[in-house]
């Protein structure tokens, strides 16, 4: 009897204020979620907590009241994906959507025809400078060969301001 009771509920059709609710459910546990983040975060710190009830400071007690945000920050975040993928699911089956699978392979194709159309070459300039490397590399050498060069001339410069004068040096500063 349990099992045709799951069978309708499967089936259910939903409105679109039943979904409209939903995703304001989804909304209030996202605060919820950013709440616990918040807690977690301040159980490694040594804050203080709002929470006068909890007037302990010691190392375990900062663990576990970071162990319980985690888990409820971890609950409510896989409790959200669930109904958001739910949501995605039902567009995609009120065709409002293109399914996930169509939606991935029409997004590589679509990168690919922009760059058939502005150039004659198949691959994007831009998207492989992006995967190069070297720009943070070199900016570093280019970086520390700078600061060599005033180190260089800080060091000689230096050496000729220090003058005797009545037996003590003198450093001229700029």
């Amino acid at each position: 009897m349990a099992e045709s009771g799951n069978s309708g509920q499967s089936d259910q059709v939903f409105t679109s204020a039943d979904r409209i609710r939903q995703l304001n459910e989804v909304d209030k546990d996202v605060a919820r979620l950013i709440h616990s983040a918040g807690l977690a975060v301040q159980a490694l710190t040594n804050a203080r907590s709002t929470d006068t009830s909890s007037t302990d400071s010691s190392l375990e007690s900062h663990k576990a009241r970071f162990r319980e945000a985690t888990s409820q920050y971890f609950a409510l975040l896989s409790s959200i994906d669930v109904r958001l993928r739910r949501q995605v699911y039902a567009l995609e089956e009120a065709n409002i959507l293109a399914p996930e699978s169509t939606s991935r392979a029409g997004d590589l194709a679509g990168a690919g025809s922009a760059a058939a159309t502005g150039a004659s070459n198949p691959l994007d300039v831009s998207w492989l400078n992006s995967r190069k490397d070297t720009v943070g590399k070199d900016k570093e050498a280019e970086l520390w060969a700078a600061a060599r060069g005033f180190v260089e001339q800080v060091g000689k410069t230096s050496t000729v301001d220090v003058k005797m004068e009545d037996g003590q040096e003198k450093m001229e500063v700029d």
